[in-house]
């Protein structure tokens, strides 16, 4: 099934943002009122929003406007003690991606990267822990490619 321009970027874009807004109030309230915040934004974007995504260009569109929104945000919200970073997964081994390509279609893809399998979810989630974390404190405005080395080729 298609998905309409307006759904993706509504889910995808729209919803980072809205999101963001609401902790960012919050934060900023903090900051006003002498409380010190350390607090870390983790988008997600995607290697298609770097790159594009032939046959994708809703997705790209939003996943782009996600790695731009990251670099503003970043930009002005550090004073407030805020970092904000992305992750851009490329192809990981999850039901959704297997709903939409054979299993033999997705290794064959894989091949051909640097580092020749697909990514887990749990590699994905294991860099957002870290983007999160007091370690990641001097980050900022960050793309965190995971994706095999697939963007080199």
């Amino acid at each position: 099934m298609r998905v309409g321009v307006v759904a993706v970027v509504k889910v995808h874009l729209k919803g980072h943002f809205c999101i963001a807004s609401t902790l960012v109030k919050r934060w900023r309230d903090q900051v006003k009122a002498g409380i010190k915040v350390d607090a870390r934004i983790v988008n997600t974007s995607s290697g298609a929003g770097l790159q594009g995504s032939v046959g994708q260009s809703n997705y790209a569109a939003a996943k782009g406007g996600i790695a731009s929104l990251t670099l503003v945000q970043a930009a002005e919200l550090g004073r407030y003690g805020i970092t904000v970073n992305a992750v851009c997964p490329g192809l990981i081994d999850t039901e959704l991606t297997r709903e939409n390509a054979s299993l033999e279609r997705l290794e064959e893809y894989a091949k051909g990267y640097p580092v020749p399998r697909l990514g887990t979810a749990r590699e994905v989630a294991d860099l957002v822990c870290f983007a999160a974390s007091e370690a990641a404190g001097y980050i900022t405005g960050a793309s965190f490619d995971i994706n095999g080395g697939d963007l080199m080729m």
